[in-house]
């Protein structure tokens, strides 16, 4: 795992650009930061992207004073979820809209909201803080022992190397 001085380095250019995006693939979540850009997915498929990505595997939340607005667990509810309600047996996260791909909808107005990065602060263990604009806060926390990937960060499209922080030691 990278020690605090890299992370803080490697993250550093956060500050200034604006979180506008996020998509999932699975359980990872993948934020889009700085200038939007054209690209093309390895099917050949046009998207748009970030000056820079985070892709996320370990929980995360975004959080505005002291409530939760969206986090890594609001996978496990369908779109529309109300507290009390039902789990339909068949719904299925991997296939059908979440309560987070909606929460995230919410908090990217669609496709129109975009928070800049006021700072960047590194926990322990690999953990972070995105300070947003408007008082939101993305924040990761790894929080399992294993030798896995918590979480990325990189250029799209750059052919340079990624900075990844896992559970493997050094």
């Amino acid at each position: 795992m990278p020690n605090r001085e890299e992370i803080e380095r490697a993250t550093a250019p956060l500050v200034g650009k604006a979180l506008w995006g996020c998509a999932r693939a699975v359980n990872m979540v993948m934020f889009d930061f700085g200038e939007r850009r054209q690209s093309v997915t390895f099917k050949g498929t046009p998207r748009e992207v970030g000056e820079y990505a985070l892709h996320v595997s370990c929980r995360w939340r975004i959080v505005r004073k002291d409530r939760v607005v969206v986090g890594s667990r609001d996978i496990s509810y369908p779109a529309g979820y109300s507290d009390g309600d039902e789990i339909p047996e068949e719904f299925d996260w991997d296939r059908d809209r979440s309560r987070l791909d909606g929460l995230l909808d919410l908090f990217f107005e669609g496709d129109a909201k975009a928070y800049p990065v006021r700072s960047v602060e590194v926990g322990l263990a690999g953990g972070l803080r995105i300070v947003l604009s408007d008082d939101f806060c993305l924040e990761l926390f790894p929080d399992n022992s294993e030798p896995c990937e918590h979480w990325r960060l990189f250029i799209p499209d750059a052919h340079q190397p990624h900075f990844v922080v896992s559970g493997a030691s050094s």
